[in-house]
């Protein structure tokens, strides 16, 4: 449902680094369905997920790298590049292909509400006035923190929460709700970008 948002809001924009969400959520859709068929078929599935891990890595850097550019040339997003190439790196050594790199997309995730953080700084700063509920970049924003600071939070939790058995483990819910607020505050964002935003706001 996100991804026809997106292709409904974003197919004409003038920014290419909002467009380009287009591709990135058609891409997480062949990830999802593929990592649920070769599970369903008896497999691993890990491997797919490694390998989305760095679709999703470069995306998300180079929103935040034009988010920042607003306001100033930020090499912060340099650093989360270079610690994230290194440690999918030395993962992939370590542990091969088929082992889920779960110690790189964790230090991702902390990384990129670290992000947020710096943007919401940012934005506090900003002199010029943002109405923030049609600001695209901040629902965006917003919705990025969420999904990052409830999977770290899950993450580091995990084994107590798949104690907790509710039909399911409860981490399953978890992560179902995490990522209907993902999408849900990302489809805004795009709602905004399309219609709502006033295009001197427009990144």
């Amino acid at each position: 449902m996100c991804l026809i948002v997106t292709l409904i809001c974003l197919a004409n924009d003038a920014s290419f680094i909002w467009r380009s969400m287009i591709l990135y959520l058609l891409v997480t859709c062949i990830a999802e369905f593929s990592g649920i068929y070769v599970e369903r078929n008896g497999h691993l599935n890990n491997w797919v997920y490694n390998i989305f891990i760095v679709f999703e890595a470069g995306f998300t850097n180079l929103m935040f790298a034009h988010l920042f550019n607003k306001y100033h040339k930020s090499r912060i997003v340099i650093i989360g590049v270079i610690l994230f190439v290194t440690l999918f790196i030395y993962q992939l050594v370590t542990d091969g292909l088929f082992k889920y790199n779960n110690l790189t997309f964790t230090a991702m995730s902390v990384i990129y509400v670290i992000y947020c953080l710096y943007y919401y700084l940012l934005l506090i700063r900003d002199e010029h006035y943002i109405d923030l509920k049609y600001s695209s970049a901040f629902w965006w924003v917003t919705g990025t923190l969420l999904f990052y600071f409830g999977i770290t939070a899950c993450n580091l939790f995990g084994n107590q929460l798949r104690a907790i058995k509710i039909y399911q483990h409860l981490s399953h819910f978890i992560f179902a709700g995490i990522n209907i607020i993902l999408y849900g505050f990302w489809s805004y964002s795009f709602i905004c970008r399309r219609w709502l935003t006033k295009r001197s706001e427009i990144l």
